[in-house]
């Protein structure tokens, strides 16, 4: 029997709701990790501090709350995972083919009707 209904329902599954106006929990982490990032910044120029502060403060607060903001902290997640992920894969090796070789390709000159029976 057909099943009834339409996958169109699944992506509204995945919808965020806004919680301030029309911004999501993701769009507010990162106008204040942002807005942070710069107000620590603005302190640190006022106060005259050392210059490596000032970086630090803007590395440290600005791109982690950016790469949230715009969801591609789930993609990075998948890309640190695989790589760091011990994989196991099989290789054919040229000992191993030369063992296969002779199973799949028949002999020239052989056509399937003429091949004698082995049962």
């Amino acid at each position: 029997m057909n099943k009834l209904g339409s996958e169109f329902f699944k992506a509204i599954d995945q919808f965020e709701r806004g919680i301030i106006g029309g911004a999501t929990w993701r769009q507010v982490v990162m106008v204040i990790g942002i807005a942070l990032g710069v107000s620590l910044a603005t302190i640190i120029s006022l106060l005259q501090l050392p210059s490596i502060l000032f970086y630090l403060s803007l590395a440290l607060t600005v791109p982690p709350a950016f790469v949230y903001g715009i969801k591609k902290d789930e993609q990075l997640k998948e890309v640190i995972t695989f790589r760091l992920k011990v994989q196991e894969r099989a290789y054919q090796t040229e000992f191993e083919s030369e063992e296969i070789h002779g199973k799949f390709i028949p002999e020239k000159g052989t056509q399937e009707w003429n091949a004698p029976n082995e049962s």
